[in-house]
């Protein structure tokens, strides 16, 4: 029987629940929950310093959402460990934000919301791939979809973890203010000031309706991107009567548009945001000039650089069509009414010459120390204000990839370096990047050799544009600089000057894989990766097969090629494809005849604007693919659509294995026999024996079944 004391009323269960869920909504708070995460523990222990910031973390009836740096933050970047209690309360936000977790794409690419210290946090999101979504706040990217928890929610409270730092401290005023400001004490312990801005100031003193309306605006105008050029920055500009309203507000991105660099980053400098217009107190986007965040990376350090561009589409007012790259030296300094980042160059204004650009260019000292070289012959079409061109110029890391028994070569012979570089520069045109596709053909200055152009992308909207010339491919860097007098394209390769052997350019070639994976076999491997270059023995020029050449030759005949046994018969046939002793560049090809390696004879002619082979005892012609050429230290490779092949190569240098014992037996014994109808009988049979396998599989092979 149960004692009358262990028996519980309803009303007195319904109390103890009642008393039991209060307990537990009141040790549910982000205080409790973040002392059970380690990798929040550097957040807990600064927020336990302040107050205001505790009692938020401790009040579960707080409608509050808290983005907290995680530890690797904190380690990775001390000076956040002496933030203020203001700087602490600027990662919470006085709302709940809810759209991170729904997982949909938002109507507006940027959410702006207001802090507890009466500031504001600017939420990015942008699209991986569909339905795959990635989340910033300021410049901290949240982190929370690596654990799978896309929000730590207690009571009313959300969490957010973050993994870099959202940026460098607020500034507690607008734009303007940041740029009038004269008291010092506002910029102690911090990592950025107003002291190289006076220009900028003097500027908006003029235009108080650009300085108030925008600069100094505030939320009800809407949120913006600010970029300061300093003073160094105003200093290159020839003319400063060119510096107008209309440059200011090329400085200025559109309405809601505030962008830091990481999430910018991230987007992949693909979109284009337009730049204000300010005309009859009506606020526009101006999308005849965009902008745009890129970074360029050093391939030798590894460390990148960050670049606003400002893109003009087509000339108007002031502006001419091409970029103007400014680095950003201070990035994201947020203010009340967006960000600010400070930089070294006068956006959408030109007014100096590809040549002075070049010059002042550090990543392009080597560039200028070989156009010294060879005196003013190439300066000239660079300096000239009075026509157009588009220049390739290599940065210096190009030059360092060049062999030294090249690069010695170079600089003796100045009559090639000085082809090198007009390779380099195309006449009478202004090529930006939106012209360029993948049957974009231009000439160069010489009139005698032609510039190619590859499209490519990838990953997904991430375009990279490639030019070929002499021989070499490169990837365009930095493109679209805009000069007085052309277009300026920096690249990552010489062109014209190799820098590896002919097997070693072949491994990466994507579209000759089949080749290369036949040679890997064959001795003919040594002759194209020699030890010793610029030989005339060394010399090549091979038209080499591409995949799709490969695909028309039968299963059949190509399966017996790399079946083992015909290694010598591929050789040969790789040999009636190669001209020793002689780099024939495309435009060195002739209309005559050549004797290949193997000795057989092959016609070169020209068809229209295209080269191609003919091999007059096969009877098979085979195109010289135009754009094609890979120029290596040791020769010149040139892609060809077709293969210069035919059945009876199978015999060519393999001895048969059938005929050798009755040949003997014949050969021994026709000075006994003194019939010659059985010479001739045991001929016929030693010839029906050796022809018999190869004939009855040819003759189960798919192409005769």
């Amino acid at each position: 029987m149960i004692p009358h004391s262990f028996i519980v009323s309803p009303l007195r269960l319904w109390l103890c629940i009642v008393i039991a869920l209060c307990f537990s909504s009141v040790n549910a708070n982000l205080w409790a929950e973040t002392e059970r995460m380690p990798d929040l523990q550097q957040w807990r222990k600064l927020c336990g310093l302040y107050e205001v910031a505790t009692a938020y973390m401790k009040d579960v009836y707080a409608k509050v959402t808290i983005f907290a740096p995680t530890d690797d933050v904190f380690t990775y970047n001390p000076d956040i460990r002496a933030l203020s209690q203001r700087e602490v309360l600027s990662h919470m936000v006085d709302t709940q934000v809810i759209e991170i977790g729904q997982g949909k794409k938002w109507e507006k690419q940027t959410l702006i919301r207001s802090t507890i210290n009466s500031g504001y946090i600017y939420i990015t999101q942008f699209e991986n791939n569909p339905g795959n979504f990635s989340y910033y706040a300021n410049a901290g990217m949240i982190c929370n979809h690596v654990s799978n928890q896309w929000g730590i929610i207690s009571g009313e409270q959300y969490l957010y973890k973050i993994c870099t730092p959202i940026g460098h401290r607020p500034y507690p005023g607008t734009a303007l203010s940041f740029i009038r400001d004269t008291d010092k004490t506002v910029f102690m312990d911090r990592q950025y000031n107003n002291n190289e801005l006076t220009e900028m100031r003097e500027i908006l003193n003029r235009v108080p309706d650009i300085a108030l309306v925008i600069f100094g605006s505030s939320a009800w105008n809407g949120f913006h991107t600010f970029f300061l050029p300093t003073d160094a920055a105003f200093a290159k500009v020839i003319d400063r009567n060119r510096i107008d309203r209309e440059v200011m507000l090329a400085h200025v991105t559109g309405v809601n548009r505030v962008l830091f660099t990481y999430p910018w980053l991230y987007d992949g400098g693909l979109h284009y945001y337009p730049s204000i217009r300010f005309s009859s107190n009506i606020i526009e986007d101006n999308f005849k000039l965009k902008i745009s965040m890129r970074n360029i990376t050093d391939r030798r350090t590894g460390r990148w650089d960050l670049y606003v561009v400002s893109e003009v589409y087509e000339r108007y007012a002031n502006f001419r069509r091409g970029a103007v790259w400014a680095k950003i030296l201070v990035p994201n300094i947020p203010v009340q009414n967006g960000v600010v980042h400070i930089i070294d160059n006068v956006l959408g204004i030109v007014s100096q010459t590809i040549d002075q650009i070049v010059m002042e260019n550090p990543k392009s000292r080597v560039l200028m120390r070989y156009m010294n070289t060879i005196g003013q012959i190439v300066r000239n079409y660079l300096s000239a204000t009075g026509g157009l061109v588009t220049f390739f110029a290599p940065y210096d890391y190009a030059f360092e990839m060049i062999p030294e028994q090249i690069e010695r070569r170079m600089l003796r012979d100045r009559i090639w370096l000085e082809q090198v570089l007009k390779l380099h520069i195309v006449p009478a045109k202004e090529l930006v990047s939106d012209e360029i596709t993948n049957e974009t053909i231009v000439n160069t200055v010489d009139n005698m050799r032609q510039l190619y152009f590859v499209k490519g992308e990838w990953p997904k909207n991430n375009i990279t544009y490639y030019v070929i010339g002499g021989g070499i491919r490169t990837a365009i860097i930095q493109d679209n600089v805009a000069a007085t007098n052309g277009i300026i394209h920096y690249v990552e390769r010489v062109l014209g000057v190799p820098y590896q052997s002919l097997w070693e350019i072949l491994k990466n070639e994507s579209d000759c894989q089949v080749s290369f994976k036949m040679l890997e076999n064959l001795q003919l491997r040594y002759s194209l990766d020699p030890w010793q270059v610029l030989t005339p023995e060394q010399n090549f020029t091979f038209f080499i097969p591409t995949d799709l050449a490969w695909q028309k030759v039968s299963p059949y005949l190509r399966n017996r090629m790399n079946d083992g046994h015909h290694w010598l018969a591929l050789q040969y046939v790789y040999k009636r494809h190669i001209i020793q002793g002689q780099a024939l560049m495309y435009t060195d090809l002739r209309e005559r005849t050549y004797v290949m390696m193997n000795d057989e004879k092959v016609v070169i002619r020209r068809r229209g604007r295209y080269f191609e082979l003919y091999w007059p005892r096969g009877n098979v012609v085979a195109r010289v693919i135009e754009g094609g050429e890979i120029a290596g230290i040791n020769g010149f490779m040139h892609k060809i659509d077709n293969i210069l092949i035919y059945e009876p190569d199978l015999h060519a240098d393999a001895p048969s294995d059938g005929i050798s014992w009755l040949t003997l037996l014949c050969t021994i014994s026709a000075p006994f026999i003194f019939r010659w109808r059985l010479v001739r009988l045991f001929l016929v049979i030693a010839f029906v024996h050796s022809q018999f396998p190869e004939f009855l599989e040819r003759f189960l092979s798919p192409k005769y079944s």
